[in-house]
């Protein structure tokens, strides 16, 4: 984030102590906002139940057991050999974990990124890092098509969420002083099996990695950066486990398996190798203008609190308009190149954009790019404010109550959108909790039939899940009216029932 920025020697500047007690002031309330958000987000993961894939994967585990899943689930399905060890391993758990897990993932997922920005934005200090740590999490939650897909059903936030927290953890262990000797063998190898790890999970990750880790290692194996190079080490570990992770899900033949059934639902025409790059070109314009046209309050709010924690950070080295600007070319061409690869896979076996609970990752991308973006805009503004303050010749007081102003409205910015999401928990809260309750009353109304020796049963149906506030989703995700609809017969399996399914 801040590589190019180190390239360019600091300039003196004054800093007011009532400035800095100002802006920590205001980064304490932004982060308390923030967490206060993160925690109603975290809490709803008690509505949680078992949702569609849940119920075969607990099936499977019973039937074969957990090694034999392991050898059949990639021979005849994905090959996403870690997320399902995973998935199988959460699903011999008492099923109350679905309702932990969530909770548990934020909690990392904000750890890992403090890590990861220790040694990236290490001026920010603690309290920024951790700001800007929630403002990515929580941004990403809101921006993403189906929060309810990607963090809270379990079966998609193994396979989606739980390697962008890996990923968080390689970059920081990249970005680490340079060890020399065995404790430096010990830390190329674990980059390399951490990314191989990742790269284990779903596909659209794996693309992403693969083709993030060999940009880095093309800039760093060029003459752009000494720093870049002198980590070459570290970042050739990271592609070749994204490499072998790659490989071994390729290596499935599990694949051709289910690109055959997914061509059998898929009603749209899918597009050949030849048209392929240009057609993802097109996927990838649309997801970006969905993305901004729906969100850009939230992704404008994202950039405002990076700039204001990047300009009062304190300085140096800053980077001049001009590596700004490169670093802000190779950062947004890096950004575009991985979202279009990653997209690649969906665009090839769906001839659409990748499901909603994919999406998470596109939207996480993003995200990280936004901030980086963001973290040298920040730092080019303090730069040439340093310099043109003296030629305007304003008073000190002036200046402190101009820079105060500015941070005040932009943190009054920032905050308006977590307080929203607070106020919109609240008034959704009871659709969460029947919800619940109508998930609770399916599974009693099944364990009552099993009890009483009935083959058959109909259960309560829920509310609109499609007006759920963050719980929102496609009503194909729960059983149905139709007892022979796959998840129908999955939960009635589950149950020890022969059919189940939701009154007319």
């Amino acid at each position: 984030m801040s590589v190019l920025a180190d390239r360019v020697s600091p300039m003196p500047h004054a800093r007011s102590p009532r400035g800095s007690r100002l802006g920590v002031a205001l980064e304490s309330v932004i982060g308390a906002v923030l967490a206060a958000t993160l925690l109603g987000y975290m809490l709803l993961g008690n509505y949680t139940r078992y949702v569609a894939d849940d119920y075969g994967l607990a099936i499977a585990v019973r039937l074969r057991g957990y090694w034999a899943q392991q050898v059949a689930a990639y021979r005849l399905t994905d090959g996403h050999f870690v997320a399902t060890a995973l998935q199988t391993a959460f699903s011999l758990l008492n099923p109350i974990v679905v309702r932990v897990l969530p909770g548990a993932l934020i909690v990392g997922w904000v750890a890992v990124l403090i890590l990861a920005l220790r040694h990236l934005v290490p001026k920010a200090g603690l309290l920024g890092r951790f700001v800007i740590a929630e403002a990515i999490v929580y941004t990403t939650l809101r921006v993403t098509p189906s929060p309810f897909l990607a963090l809270y059903w379990m079966t998609a936030s193994v396979a989606f969420v739980i390697p962008l927290l890996i990923a968080a953890m390689v970059l920081w262990l990249i970005s680490r002083p340079i060890s020399q000797g065995r404790r430096g063998i010990v830390l190329l190898v674990a980059v390399g099996l951490l990314a191989f790890v990742a790269s284990g999970e779903a596909e659209i990750f794996t693309v992403a990695a693969f083709i993030a880790s060999t940009l880095a290692v093309i800039v760093a194996m060029s003459s752009i950066s000494d720093v870049w190079r002198a980590k070459l080490p570290q970042l050739a570990s990271a592609w070749i486990g994204a490499a072998a992770g790659l490989a071994v899900e390729l290596a499935s033949p599990g694949n051709g398996l289910r690109s055959a059934v997914i061509s059998k639902i898929v009603t749209v025409p899918r597009p050949s190798f030849l048209a392929l790059p240009f057609f993802t070109v097109g996927r990838m314009l649309h997801f970006a203008h969905t993305l901004v046209f729906e969100h850009w309050k939230g992704m404008l709010a994202l950039v405002l609190l990076v700039v204001l924690i990047a300009a009062r950070s304190d300085a140096a080295p800053k980077p001049t308009t001009r590596s700004g600007l490169v670093a802000t070319l190779f950062a947004s061409v890096g950004a575009a190149i991985v979202v279009w690869a990653a997209m690649t896979p969906a665009a090839l076996e769906y001839g659409a954009l990748p499901p909603l609970y994919d999406q998470i990752v596109l939207v996480y991308v993003c995200m990280c790019a936004l901030v980086t973006l963001s973290w040298i805009a920040g730092r080019v503004l303090r730069n040439r404010a340093d310099v043109l303050w003296p030629r305007l010749h304003l008073r000190l007081e002036t200046r402190g109550l101009a820079v105060a102003g500015a941070s005040v409205v932009a943190a009054a910015v920032v905050v308006t959108g977590p307080v929203a999401t607070i106020a919109m928990i609240g008034r959704d809260l009871p659709s969460y909790e029947a919800y619940a309750a109508g998930k609770d009353a399916q599974a009693a109304a099944a364990e009552g039939a099993r009890s009483a020796g009935r083959a058959s049963v109909i259960v309560p149906a829920l509310v609109n899940v499609e007006n759920i506030g963050i719980f929102n989703h496609t009503p194909l995700e729960e059983i149905t009216t139709d007892p022979t609809y796959w998840i129908n017969e999955d939960t009635a399996e589950y149950y020890g029932i022969r059919t189940m399914a939701i009154s007319p």
